[in-house]
């Protein structure tokens, strides 16, 4: 296949999210229309109906939750085709209208926070379990369309997101989670999942990170704009500034100290997360003394992200729903590999959701072709020629994706754990939800 048609490919379905205008981005992340319901169940058993691709294997839960510690119901989601793959979901009750769903918002995030379930370093991802059933694109992104990073003040859980402007950064209470009373309607649905390596010595630099950014954001991104939102997902900062990661999370840490007030350095969403974890490992002064090549304090999460994996060591960015499949019963994998390619109800997405969707659905092809020969029991080492055409003219990346597919990967590799999915609901689905909670969690 030609060079554009994979870029394009891994640009749409790779790494769209995060997006700030719904009315001039296709790529939108707001849904454009509005559309962020629940997306609740009438099944007597199911909160949600999330299907596998949606979800994530029970058997790669192991951060505990202490359930005392909230009033929250929490229960387990089956998926709705095993109960093996699901979610591990803490219902929150919200009224209508936008205050009462920034109310709802700024409790959970007080709450959580005290009973350990929201901590510094924790990424918040958008999760639209709406789009499920429409078409292969979001499908593949497991529902997810952005990533926002948690640090906590006064014991209490907040957000800092690209891009750093009022309707992301808040106490998940801004328009992006909370809705603006018009055009969007804010996101119901929140999965929560954390760094291994985040010691308590890194969330204290985290938090001094933040609070110093915070505090020099007006000069930063006003008139110098230094990190400003980064639309061209294709291009991770690394690959545009020619640098390698750890220069670019060592460049980001001396903007924020305005030891640098001249280097521009966009970013999307889940790129500037990637690099708050990665520069939570530093000091001020370690940054700030760092040799060209970048300070050797820096510590990924995780290496930026291919594609489809080419060895056993590796894991793609395009193949969450596969990690997930490969958790059902072996007899109906097969047929469910459909499930996740073909197009269904498309009235459910944006009309710029929908046109990217339609736009790559041909290139749908190949991977889907890959994802059937993995489910046939061909291995990685056998599908690494084809994988490598498909990543051959791709820069790995880190899209909002890529933090749950690291947290689903098995047990003793993956460098990023599931917390649980908060569910924002109304009074009558709670109720479902404390009975639900009843029944044995995860």
């Amino acid at each position: 296949m030609k060079r554009l048609t994979w870029l394009a490919l891994f640009a749409t379905v790779g790494l769209a999210g995060c997006a700030t205008d719904a009315a001039t981005d296709p790529n939108d992340d707001t849904g454009g229309d509005g559309k962020a319901d629940g997306a609740a169940s009438s099944d007597p058993n199911r909160l949600l109906d999330t299907p596998f691709y949606f979800s994530v294997p029970k058997s790669t839960i192991t951060v505990a939750i202490d359930r005392t510690k909230f009033a929250y119901p929490t229960l387990w989601n089956p998926s709705t085709q095993t109960d093996d793959v699901g979610l591990r979901i803490i219902a929150i009750k919200q009224g209508a209208g936008v205050a009462a769903h920034q109310q709802a918002r700024r409790q959970m995030a007080a709450d959580l926070a005290k009973a350990g379930v929201l901590k510094d370093g924790d990424l918040v991802l958008t999760f639209r379990p709406e789009l499920a059933g429409t078409m292969a694109y979001p499908h593949i992104q497991m529902g997810i369309t952005h990533a926002g990073l948690v640090y906590t003040d006064g014991g209490a859980a907040f957000n800092i997101d690209s891009p750093l402007d009022s309707e992301y950064v808040g106490q998940f209470d801004t328009s992006h989670y909370a809705g603006n009373g018009g055009d969007d309607a804010g996101v119901d649905a929140l999965h929560v999942v954390r760094p291994h390596d985040m010691t308590d010595a890194r969330r204290t630099q985290l938090r001094d990170w933040v609070h110093t950014l915070k505090t020099n954001l007006p000069a930063i991104n006003g008139q110098r704009q230094q990190v400003k939102f980064q639309s061209d997902y294709l291009t991770p900062s690394y690959v545009s500034a020619h640098m390698t990661t750890r220069q670019t999370v060592t460049t980001l840490g001396k903007i924020i100290l305005e030891v640098d007030t001249t280097t521009k350095l966009p970013m999307f969403c889940s790129e500037f997360a990637w690099h708050m974890i990665a520069l939570s490992n530093c000091s001020a002064d370690q940054i700030r003394n760092a040799p060209a090549d970048g300070a050797a304090c820096v510590d990924e999460a995780y290496a930026p992200m291919p594609l489809v994996a080419r060895n056993a060591n590796e894991v793609g960015l395009a193949e969450g729903p596969l990690l997930s499949l490969m958790a059902t019963p072996a007899s109906g994998r097969a047929q469910l590999v459909e499930n996740i390619f073909k197009t269904g109800n498309v009235a459910k997405l944006s009309s710029g959701h929908r046109a990217v969707s339609e736009q790559v659905a041909p290139l749908m092809v190949p991977l889907e072709d890959f994802y059937k020969a993995r489910v046939s029991g061909v291995t990685v080492e056998m599908t690494a020629p084809v994988a490598e055409m498909l990543d051959s003219n791709m820069p790995p990346n880190y899209s909002p994706t890529t933090f749950l597919i690291q947290a689903i990967t098995p047990a003793a590799t993956h460098a990023v754990d599931y917390v649980a999915t908060v569910e924002f609901v109304s009074s009558a689905t709670y109720e479902k939800a404390k009975k639900l909670a009843m029944r044995p969690v995860p």
